[in-house]
């Protein structure tokens, strides 16, 4: 369980880690990874670290989506991850207004289908409270720097949840297990 866990801790640093190479990043973004055209004409200019940051939110929305859809399907209609899931669809949905709204390229979503679930519900568990840790600590690297109101908004927004709903509800996950 300690590989698993940390194997998933691994892999989740890794895809933070890319934050340096904004500009090599979105120059790939704007010519391979594209759902949809921006529905806004008007361009606001965003420096590339805002919009990195923007890219690293939809996509960490993006995998925590897929591994509670592979977490649902492998173990069934489980609490936290049934109400969870259903928050991710619509933390995605906002970030593609957002996206729209400073007539950016939405990300593709390169992970659903792809993530593996973990082998018990335990170690699920303690991997969704480790997600949402790490959730805060990249919502707060970003509001040291992102200065727009809506996006300052919304990655606080996100922040209060992962702190104070989502880590809360896999903490008491968790804890059903302590027994074991």
């Amino acid at each position: 369980m300690r590989v698993t866990i940390m194997r998933h801790q691994h892999r989740r640093q890794r895809r933070f880690n890319h934050s340096s190479t904004a500009a090599t990043c979105l120059a790939v973004m704007a010519t391979t990874n594209l759902v949809s055209q921006p529905v806004s004409t008007s361009k606001i200019n965003l420096d590339a670290r805002t919009q990195q940051a923007m890219i690293d939110a939809i996509n960490d929305e993006y995998y925590a989506r897929a591994l509670y859809n592979a977490i649902i399907e492998k173990f069934g209609q489980v609490r936290p991850f049934i109400n969870i899931v259903q928050a991710e669809n619509r933390h995605v949905q906002l970030w593609n207004k957002l996206f729209n709204q400073y007539g950016l390229p939405i990300p593709e979503d390169a992970y659903a289908g792809k993530i593996e679930a973990p082998d018990s519900l335990k170690t699920a568990c303690q991997m969704g409270v480790e997600g949402e840790i790490a959730n805060v600590q990249m919502y707060d690297k970003f509001l040291e720097f992102v200065q727009e109101r809506d996006l300052r908004a919304a990655f606080t927004q996100l922040r209060e949840v992962s702190q104070n709903r989502h880590k809360v509800a896999f903490e008491r996950c968790l804890s059903r297990f302590s027994d074991f």
